[in-house]
């Protein structure tokens, strides 16, 4: 069991600061946003239940850890601080009574259990975002956190963060070799940014080879369930109006996560998906609400158009993350825990 601590949550300071980027973004970060869409999120992988049963190969995401995806977190990041998904994740329901943060919060403390890390344990976080989930982290465990991520202005926004080692978070990519030696960390783990990866084999083995033995691996990522059917027009576009909503890459069926595990020679202790829907409408009643105010302030001109379309980018669509959800196509939340063998 971990103890419970105060979390810091998203201040006014930094939901204001957010909306400051926005309202002053350059034409060259709005123009870059704006066109990742059709960059990132044309034609994405997809593996389906029935793809995993004929025994159709896993396709890793093609265009990796690409400049485009770098200037969609980019901007992303600032969109999601206005609202409580800082940490760029939407957690799972673990209590539907509470806020979306709370469930952030309990949540980063089933990650922490799986873990077992004691106090002065090296853990890495890919995909680490500005450092807010490993802040956590290492305060319910005294573990030493790392962090590694692909949008440096992220990483920038932790090394400002007096709770977290500079020198131990630094920009990097999960798509190639980690520049860490091998059998390094005590434990490892990844939420919500593995649809990006290119070669699940790859940075499966990459992970264990850094992994110390007995060391634990979980993750936690969007996963396509047993009904969806990518020949279904209605749920094909649900996915794809999902995808972009949430940004998501790669779209697989939870076996082919579990496989991942199991070839780069993990032991698989437990596999499991949680349904996220009553946060995701507390969430989407939230932004639909910024949304209405951006245009209404576009539209006597007090803020930038761009801003205005900024919002109606990211939030275009959010009714289809919540029937997408209740059909139970996919969940964002499949979470799987491995172990490095002995």
């Amino acid at each position: 069991m971990v103890k419970d601590v105060l979390h810091k949550s998203t201040t006014l300071l930094d939901r204001l600061n957010a909306l400051w980027s926005l309202l002053t973004i350059s034409d060259s970060d709005f123009n870059a946003y704006m066109s990742s869409y059709e960059e990132l999120f044309f034609d994405s992988p997809e593996n389906t239940k029935a793809d995993y049963e004929n025994g159709v190969r896993l396709k890793g995401y093609p265009q990796g850890s690409s400049n485009e995806l770098q200037e969609l977190y980019k901007v992303m990041h600032l969109l999601c601080t206005l609202g409580s998904v800082e940490k760029m994740y939407m957690p799972p329901e673990i209590d539907d009574k509470q806020s979306v943060l709370q469930n952030q919060i309990l949540f980063e403390q089933i990650v922490a259990n799986d873990l077992k890390l004691t106090p002065g344990d090296k853990v890495l976080e890919l995909g680490c975002g500005c450092g807010a989930i490993a802040e956590h982290i290492a305060s319910l465990t005294g573990a030493i956190p790392y962090g590694m991520n692909l949008d440096r202005s992220q990483i920038e926004k932790s090394w400002k963060n007096p709770n977290l080692p500079v020198s131990n978070f630094t920009v990097g990519d999960f798509n190639k070799t980690l520049e860490f030696d091998d059998n390094y960390f005590d434990a490892i783990y990844a939420i919500q940014p593995l649809t990006y990866v290119s070669d699940h084999g790859f940075t499966f083995r990459e992970v264990s080879r850094i992994l110390k033995p007995g060391g634990m691996f979980v993750i936690n990522d969007v996963a396509a369930l047993d009904a969806y059917d990518s020949k279904n027009e209605h749920q094909k576009t649900l996915i794809q109006h999902t995808r972009e909503l949430t940004v998501f890459g790669g779209f697989w069926y939870h076996k082919y996560w579990e496989d991942s595990f199991r070839d780069a020679g993990f032991t698989l202790i437990s596999s499991i998906g949680r349904p996220a829907v009553e946060m995701i409408k507390k969430e989407v009643s939230l932004f639909d609400r910024y949304e209405a105010l951006f245009k209404f302030f576009s539209s006597i001109h007090l803020i930038p158009k761009k801003t205005n379309a900024l919002m109606q980018r990211m939030n275009e669509n959010s009714q289809s993350y919540i029937q997408a959800e209740e059909e139970e196509l996919l969940t964002l939340n499949w979470h799987c825990v491995g172990q490095k063998p002995e």
